[in-house]
């Protein structure tokens, strides 16, 4: 089996499910913060493999299970924000979203004493109608952007398949999402809801396209949908036609990262981009630098 030396990156956004359509929707759907056990069950399946990836890590999550964070440390993770209460910078508005993103931050500082300073907007919320998010995450300290989908990147002047990283105003490291093409237009192809239905073999032909040319990809999922415990093995009992739709992909990350795993090399976000970032510094998830 042929497995190609490019390092990619794997990526997890440590969202509670329930919590996320309660604020999407402004429902109160029943939770017990199912969180907490279905990523304990994805960090030992990372174990197995042998595996690093970057934890995204909402704030409100952090503050709810600090021990978690630190158990990302302790298991060589890198631990990234996701903001504090995982809304999408249009409903907080460019005020609301400084607050989010600060907090979001400094809560993951305080429990891990390093900087954290990637991010990612939950729901990949950063677009054309806010590219104000930028400035603000460069105001308060973040240097690393993992956000950009193709109409943002299309927004910002630049071709809507061009996956390779850029910086922004001199300060900001963006690592745009992996897309493909799809009938003429470049669209996200890096995990999630993106790739649930697409056949694992598939997925597979074009990250290897794309590490034949030199290229990582960047791929992602939620606990939830690897191991899935709880109300979230059936999402059609939170009586939400949008968590049944989408939970009936639930499981299926736990057959797409292995197979990717056997096929291609993964390491954390920083890792994988690292000829991109200033001076070529990796800050690995214990908060050293390295060259």
């Amino acid at each position: 089996m042929e497995r190609l030396q490019v390092i990619n990156a794997l990526c997890f956004d440590i969202d509670d499910l329930a919590h996320g359509l309660n604020v999407r929707n402004g429902s109160r759907l029943k939770s017990n913060y199912l969180v907490e056990k279905e990523t304990y069950s994805l960090l030992e399946s990372l174990e197995v493999m042998r595996i690093s990836a970057t934890m995204f890590v909402p704030g409100y999550v952090a503050a709810r299970f600090p021990r978690l964070v630190r158990e990302f440390v302790r298991k060589g993770h890198e631990v990234a924000s996701h903001g504090y209460t995982h809304i999408v910078p249009a409903r907080l508005e460019r005020k609301g979203f400084r607050e989010d993103v600060l907090k979001g931050k400094k809560i993951l500082e305080d429990i891990l004493s390093v900087e954290v300073n990637v991010y990612k907007a939950p729901e990949w919320g950063i677009t054309a109608k806010t590219p104000w998010a930028y400035d603000e995450l460069i105001a308060v300290g973040y240097k690393v952007d993992h956000t950009a989908q193709p109409a943002l990147l299309r927004f910002l002047g630049r071709r809507d398949d061009d996956m390779k990283p850029f910086i922004y105003k001199d300060s900001l490291t963006v690592i745009p999402v992996t897309s493909c093409n799809l009938a003429g237009h470049s669209v996200p192809f890096s995990g999630g809801f993106f790739c649930a239905y697409v056949p694992a073999i598939i997925q597979a032909a074009h990250y290897r396209r794309l590490n034949r040319r030199g290229m990582a990809f960047n791929y992602y999922c939620h606990p939830f949908e690897i191991y899935p415990a709880g109300f979230n093995r059936h999402a059609w009992r939170y009586g939400s036609v949008q968590a049944a739709f989408y939970g009936a992909h639930f499981g299926i990350y736990r057959h797409h990262v292995s197979y990717l795993a056997k096929r291609f090399k993964f390491a954390p976000l920083r890792a994988a981009y690292s000829e991109y970032l200033p001076h070529g510094n990796v800050l690995t998830a214990i908060g050293q630098e390295v060259s």
